[in-house]
């Protein structure tokens, strides 16, 4: 019986850590790509269209 107690405890520690490292990675990741879509929104001229003065037009009024 004490085997088995070993082993499940042992797979929890192993699962546990798999998991943990994936998360810590994928927040990284997640991040950076944040990071990346605000900075070229940032840097992005905006553009003017019709549809764009016509609601700063409604808006004013």
């Amino acid at each position: 019986m004490n085997g088995w107690i070993n082993f499940w405890g042992a797979l929890l520690l192993v699962t546990l850590v798999i998991y943990g490292g994936l998360v810590i990675y994928v927040s990284i990741g997640g991040l950076s790509d944040i990071r990346k879509m605000f900075s070229s929104l940032s840097n992005k001229p905006k553009e003017i269209t019709e549809d764009t003065v016509n609601a700063d037009s409604e808006s004013k009024s």
